[in-house]
């Protein structure tokens, strides 16, 4: 699926609907923007943080941690995956 859009006044863009409905996006979500060559790519890091919360439940189960040691550990991860999109 292609879709051209605009950049306006204040450098933004609208992302057509067709698009937000596939990605299942709403207002606030957080989309990656990457230059390839001579490309600009942006891609939707809800799957991936998902994904990622997988996980995160997965050794919540098996460990037995306290609510405020999960919250911290959480908050790690999260700027680890931003980091690691921002590489």
């Amino acid at each position: 699926m292609n879709q051209i859009v605009t950049i306006r006044q204040r450098r933004q863009i609208t992302i057509p609907s067709p698009i937000i409905d596939h990605f299942g996006l709403n207002i606030g979500d957080k989309l990656l923007m990457k230059l390839e060559g001579e490309e600009i790519k942006i891609e939707p890091i809800k799957t991936k943080t998902v994904d990622l919360l997988s996980k995160i439940q997965e050794v919540i189960k098996k460990s037995s941690l306290f609510e405020n040691e999960i919250q911290k550990s959480a908050k790690k991860i999260r700027k680890k995956l931003v980091a690691s999109y921002l590489k």
